[in-house]
């Protein structure tokens, strides 16, 4: 499983329902496989492609699911640019009718982008044991 720890702890911001720091074992799996990639956004960019679908589909996100939704909308950019026409599948997990406060803050300015402090989080993983592949 890919963790930074138990002993780390990210600073403290909406994050859309994905407080959780660790990747569960079947997805930590596929990617050592190199079968998929891992991305990191900010949540005011996971956000903005929220809304960008919602006003497109008519369908508002999960605050979660925006993370997917921003994958997606990066590889079909890419697409674009390059001329090519690929096949782009995500997974909309779940609907933002619970979820109209993270919005509203959105819209009004409160959510913020914040970035891991790297010597945290290098002595949180310079403390994790060394398991065998």
């Amino acid at each position: 499983m890919h963790t930074p720890g138990s002993t780390f702890v990210p600073p403290a911001f909406h994050s859309g329902g994905l407080r959780y720091h660790g990747m569960a074992p079947l997805v930590s799996h596929l990617k050592e496989l190199r079968l998929l990639e891992a991305r990191a956004y900010t949540q005011t960019a996971v956000f903005e492609a929220g809304v960008r679908f919602a006003r497109a589909e008519g369908i508002v996100p999960a605050p979660e699911a925006n993370h997917a939704v921003k994958a997606a909308v990066d590889e079909a950019l890419r697409c674009k640019r390059e001329g090519r026409s690929e096949v782009i599948l995500f997974n909309l997990c779940g609907h933002g009718h619970f979820d109209m406060q993270a919005y509203t803050d959105y819209f009004s300015g409160k959510l913020t982008d914040a970035s891991y402090d790297e010597a945290e989080l290098a002595m949180a993983l310079a403390g994790l044991p060394s398991v065998a592949a």
